[in-house]
């Protein structure tokens, strides 16, 4: 069987990327497509040698490479995805949140789309991604109201060009469901439990420290966490990651308490995590890997409590959640998790135990089975 794998960006190292790499791992022998493609910052996970050669054609690959900008590429996204051909193949698998789902394949190829997400800038986070490009001008209002429109128009056609739907979560079934109109099978993305489990002898430089880790964007809401670290300086608070907003992040820093760790991975990031007293995220997923890693590493978590997390925990044994959308009451459940973490009320053994029903054996398994 001759199979591809698609997946839209291979420009940074996050969940989507991991489950990209577990299909590659499973199916060793499969092409891997990607409409950008960024050697300097995956070459060690996805080397040059493993893109297959259309990429370099595609107009979104010249655009990223003279630019170094994926937003540049947005209106020809579509356009690209359509472009790569899929006829030699006999199985399709696209890693979507954007794009992927539309490639064009012929009646005999299975295609098989495993989304993250419904493309989330398209319809439900429509006004926050117009903040995070400095959305100001009426030029850009008018320019971009109308890619948007026939962005959503290709995005809702696109779907329907799907053999099997497979959603990372209930949540994200559920999003399928809205703006697609199709059923979906779920499947939670494969965590690396066993390497958050094995102990890492190295050293941090950070002591007594929660941990955020997460892209560094206006949708996180990180801004959130940050505001409230500053009202409680006997705690330490390490952000780990990159972004467009991390700049304005370190502007809301007032006093020492907070540091930023910039991006880290493979042993460097499990040794962070199990050094840290647990994880920290005020904002919304539809299906979050990092909490799983962390609860791997034996570590609790204490997070804005949202339908895609709560797949995912086990309540006052690995979890605590504030509730409000304003955030009001943030400080007043930290700090009530925060005794409870000193108090060792969540076992690290149960938080280790709540990962393993998430780990890449599983999701190995139920695939196979699914293609089969």
């Amino acid at each position: 069987m001759k199979i591809a794998i698609l997946h839209e960006m291979l420009i940074k190292f996050g969940g989507a990327e991991k489950v990209v790499e577990k299909l590659l791992q499973i199916f060793p022998k499969a092409d891997l497509f990607t409409l950008i493609y960024d050697e300097t910052k995956l070459w060690e996970s996805f080397p040059k040698e493993r893109i297959h050669p259309q990429v370099y054609d595609l107009k979104t690959q010249k655009i990223y490479k003279l630019f170094k900008n994926q937003r540049f590429c947005l209106p020809f996204m579509a356009s690209s995805v359509e472009s790569l051909d899929f006829s030699k193949y006999d199985l399709v698998i696209a890693s979507s949140s954007w794009f992927a789902h539309g490639a064009i394949t012929k009646p005999e190829t299975q295609f098989i789309a495993y989304y993250h997400s419904p493309a989330r800038y398209m319809w439900d986070w429509t006004n926050e991604y117009k903040k995070d490009i400095w959305w100001d001008s009426w030029i850009k209002w008018f320019i971009l109201n109308k890619l948007f429109l026939k962005l959503r128009q290709w995005d809702y056609i696109a779907s329907n060009r799907v053999d099997t739907i497979i959603a990372n979560s209930e949540n994200t079934a559920w999003r399928i469901q809205k703006y697609y109109r199709k059923d979906s099978h779920i499947l939670y993305p494969p965590v690396e439990v066993k390497r958050f489990q094995s102990l890492r002898e190295q050293k941090t430089n950070y002591k007594n420290y929660y941990i955020i880790i997460s892209a560094l964007t206006e949708f996180k809401k990180i801004e959130i966490a940050i505001e409230a670290f500053n009202k409680m300086p006997e705690t330490n608070l390490l952000v780990v990651w990159s972004g467009n907003y991390k700049t304005d992040l370190e502007n809301k820093v007032k006093i020492s308490n907070i540091d930023f760790a910039g991006a880290k991975y493979w042993d460097e990031l499990v040794a962070l995590v199990q050094s840290s007293k647990g994880l920290i995220f005020p904002g919304e997923e539809d299906f979050w890997i990092v909490p799983i890693e962390v609860m791997a590493a034996g570590k609790p978590v204490f997070a804005y409590r949202w339908w895609g997390l709560l797949e995912t925990v086990s309540e006052w044994i690995t979890w605590e959640f504030f509730s409000e959308k304003d955030w009001s009451d943030f400080i007043e459940n930290f700090l009530k998790f925060d005794i409870n973490n000193w108090n060792k009320v969540y076992s690290p053994e149960k938080c280790r135990k709540q990962a393993e029903k998430f780990s890449e054996d599983i999701f190995e398994k139920w695939l196979k089975n699914l293609i089969k």
